[in-house]
């Protein structure tokens, strides 16, 4: 519509005169630009040719220089390793003579800052520092362990004679890169006897900058784009962005395979590849392979010799072509004048034509603001006859009285500056008074007469802006909920999140956007629950429930959700809203409630068999005590094997005593912060004497390292001292030659928390998988003597602390006890701070 606008207006449109001109400009400029092209191709060829042959020159002169410097380190290197082992095999004081002989040569060769001989096993046995002339021995408390470094890792395999050159990188000291840097060459080479047993590794940090500024002599600006690259094919330094060290001394960039290829090929040569120009030539380092010195010229820059071409001759082409596009102006600008005239009063009549027919206001007023034209759909708007508006005052007929001093400014800034607006509001009066809210799209024209008129096309958003301000008053609710708001598309995509889901999950919003929901799943939930979900929501019914879903950090968390579908005016589904309320901490007290329930029950029960087992102790134990007294007097007077039976019987009563009354007594946990792994070595410790006895072996694997547990170290080791005491009894009663017991920690990471992981396993008889979780209930045994109170009392002393024990038979024979106890446990804490008894 704005180009109808512009169909009246006095001036050609600037694609008519630039489609005019080019009709009589092309011509020329192309016979131009043929002449030109000839002369430039002529002369970019000979620069290009020039340039090429520099290339070629200068890589001959680095591939010299560094031929000559890595023979130099070779040979400094070998030289170095054979007086070395000269010195280590015929002299007992070696230390003291291999260091006199590194001071003198570190003197005197200041190609390397620091000469060192390493062990076999990584570590250095002596160094020697020479920074900006100063010799220095590193003391023996300062030498460090080299096993990790590549280096060391890359010599150490050699054979006697062979030398490792290495990338060139930046030196690093006591784990952090030398400042100022000090780009460096590690050379190495074995030390080997005149048995061929390696006696250790030399180690040359040869001073980067010495090779650098032989190449930054021999050509500044060639180090630009050289690479160097050693006989695996990495590029030990290449070009850098950053001008201040003019090389980058790491091996993650390298040239193009194919390029690499077609290098490996020749010794030395030039190519071009997908842009670029490759000079390169080859030297043979003594014992390291062959090293490959490469100039990536790209054809960008040429483009200085296309700006020489320029420089030089672009005046005298400037001058032809400007002469060429006046004389094609002038000409094709009359023509166009003359064309343009009479298609202008043809426009005018077509113009009003276009106004009435479109579905929008539109009208049309004078630099004085008199409305010259409306049509029908702006009448019917305001409710005004054509003859009352048309010749009327804009701003005095349509503007309400309070906004006419703003209005009127506007509008003579708006005439005097003719600017075109693509879209703006006002408020428009009606003739009943009612006030509606156009946005106008406003051009300025000039009429066959000279004259200048503005245009306003507009559409009524009164309407529009009232449900406008009712979306944003709910966008705002929405926006400032405590409820997680999520809604998607008809496929499960999401669309919107509101503030408060991305403040509970973590997610951003841009992270979940486009996304389904599943991926809040925690997979506690089962399938059919999201299937019913949606055949309810395809029914057009609301589905209410709960998730049990996981946050980004990992972190599960309850929620409470109603979910609806909303509709268009026909009913149909447009997409998905879920209400969503946080429940995580409900579902804790909850469970927490429902958990001091069952440990109050359970307290009350153990409470009235605490009654009952004091007092059948209280009634049994001086009755056993006196007939355990008179047994003891008569096995020592006489050796009758009844009194000894009848010993170990009194003996096995007061052991059931025992159990019940401690599996009966409310126990107070006292937690502390304990290492896991010398507890369980003071445990193995107690069970030596018992194991040596029974002829079982106990095999000890403790991860070192392991976190602290926040624990009763008291009930922890009863708890492993009863699980071990079970599992020795297991393996003596095994069939199988060596018995054996072992104990080992681990640690499992899991999303939710970190657990504590110990194993005990016996390769005794292996357990039946149906007792796997019956064993652990009171009174339970599969032992012909024996209370079953034992592993009930473990998995109680576990479950206090948040942990799990479980059974499993072995593959072949045997069975493995697994405790899994969290690092963190919240409830010791809770109980520790409220002072409370666990049952």
């Amino acid at each position: 519509m704005s180009q109808a606008m512009h169909s009246t207006a006095t001036k050609p449109s600037l694609k008519i005169q630039i489609s005019e001109l080019l009709l009589w400009l092309v011509p020329g400029v192309l016979a131009l630009s043929l002449l030109m092209l000839a002369h430039y191709q002529l002369s970019i060829e000979k620069d290009k040719q020039y340039a090429l042959n520099n290339e070629l020159v200068i890589v001959g002169l680095v591939d010299e220089v560094l031929g000559e410097t890595l023979a130099t380190m070779s040979a400094d290197a070998k030289n170095l390793a054979y007086v070395s082992q000269k010195i280590v095999s015929q002299n007992s004081q070696s230390v003291v003579e291999l260091t006199a002989y590194f001071e003198q040569l570190s003197s005197n060769n200041l190609n390397y800052d620091q000469i060192r001989f390493i062990n076999p096993n990584g570590m250095e046995k002596l160094r020697v520092n020479n920074f900006h002339g100063e010799v220095a021995v590193v003391p023996l408390n300062k030498l460090q362990d080299k096993s990790q470094r590549y280096y060391w890792q890359q010599t150490i395999g050699l054979e006697a004679g062979k030398v490792y050159i290495s990338p060139m990188d930046l030196n690093v000291e006591d784990g952090k890169v030398q400042y100022p840097l000090n780009p460096t060459i590690r050379v190495g080479t074995p030390v080997y006897d005149d048995k061929n047993r390696l006696l250790g590794v030399i180690v040359l940090n040869y001073k980067g900058d010495q090779l650098i500024h032989k190449l930054f002599n021999i050509a500044p600006n060639f180090i630009n784009h050289l690479y160097l690259l050693n006989p695996q094919g990495f590029a030990v330094i290449h070009p850098s962005d950053d001008p201040r060290t003019r090389f980058n001394f790491d091996t993650k960039s390298s040239l193009d395979a194919s390029v690499l290829d077609k290098i490996r090929s020749l010794e030395q040569g030039q190519f071009s590849d997908d842009g670029h120009y490759y000079s390169f030539a080859s030297v043979d380092a003594p014992n390291n392979g062959v090293w490959t010195v490469v100039s990536d010229f790209p054809q960008q820059r040429f483009d200085l010799a296309h700006v020489a071409f320029f420089e030089r001759y672009a005046w005298v082409y400037g001058l032809l072509l400007v002469g060429l596009i006046f004389c094609a102006t002038v000409f094709s600008r009359y023509r166009v004048q003359t064309r343009f005239l009479s298609q202008q009063r043809h426009n005018e009549l077509q113009f009003r034509q276009t106004m009435e027919n479109i579905q929008l206001a539109a009208v049309t007023m004078d630099r004085r603001g008199i409305i010259t034209f409306c049509n029908d759909y702006f009448l019917n708007m305001v409710g005004y006859r054509r003859d009352e508006v048309e010749g009327s005052n804009w701003i005095q007929r349509f503007i309400p009285q309070e906004l006419h001093p703003q209005a009127s400014e506007a509008l003579h800034e708006a005439i005097r500056l003719q600017t075109h607006q693509a879209q703006s509001e006002s408020v428009v009066m009606s003739k009943s008074g009612e006030i509606h809210l156009v946005a106008w799209t406003s051009t300025f024209s000039e009429s066959f007469h000279q004259q200048l008129s503005l245009t306003l096309l507009g559409e009524d958003r009164t309407e529009q802006k009232l449900a406008q301000d009712q979306l944003q008053q709910l966008s705002h609710a929405v926006e400032s909920s405590q409820n997680s708001v999520m809604i998607t598309n008809l496929k499960g995509l999401i669309v919107y999140v509101n503030p408060f889901f991305c403040e509970l999950t973590g997610y951003s919003r841009d992270e979940v956007l486009g996304r389904s929901p599943k991926f809040l799943q925690s997979g506690d939930m089962d399938v059919n629950d999201y299937t019913n979900l949606w055949a309810t929501l395809t029914q057009g019914m609301e589905w209410r429930g709960e998730f049990h879903n996981r946050k980004k950090n990992g972190v599960l968390y309850w929620e409470r959700v109603r979910i609806s579908a909303v509709n268009d005016v026909e009913g149909r589904a447009l997409y998905y809203v879920a209400v969503k309320q946080d429940i995580t901490e409900e579902k804790r007290l909850l469970a927490q409630v429902e958990r001091q329930q069952r440990d109050r029950i359970q307290h009350e029960k153990l409470a009235e068999v605490g009654k009952v087992v004091n007092m059948i102790a209280h009634d049994l134990r001086n009755p056993l005590s006196s007939i355990k007294m008179v047994l003891q007097i008569n096995a020592r007077k006489s050796e009758d094997e009844m009194f000894t039976i009848s010993l170990d019987q009194v003996r096995y009563m007061e052991a059931i005593l025992e159990e019940l009354l401690a599996y009966s007594k409310p126990d107070e946990f006292k937690p502390e912060w304990i290492d896991i792994n010398k507890l369980i070595q003071t445990i193995i410790a107690g069970q030596q004497k018992l194991s040596r006895e029974w002829g079982i072996a106990l095999d000890v694997q403790l991860q070192p390292n392991l976190p602290t547990l926040y624990a009763d170290p008291i009930k922890i080791r009863q708890a492993l001292q009863n699980v071990l005491l079970n599992a020795l009894q297991a393996a003596k009663l095994s069939k199988i030659a060596t018995a054996k017991v072992m104990v080992s920690t681990n640690i499992m990471i899991t999303d939710s928390n970190t657990q504590l992981l110990i194993d005990i396993e016996n390769n005794g008889q292996s357990i039946d998988p149906c007792l796997a979780d019956k064993v652990f209930e009171p009174f339970f045994t599969t032992k012909a003597q024996g209370t079953g109170l034992g592993l009930a009392i473990v998995k109680r002393i576990i479950d206090t602390h948040s942990g799990n024990i479980s059974l499993q038979a072995m593959e072949s024979s045997g069975t493995r006890v697994r405790i899994r106890i969290p690092t963190t446990q919240t409830e010791l804490w809770e109980q520790e701070k409220q002072g409370l008894a666990v049952v």
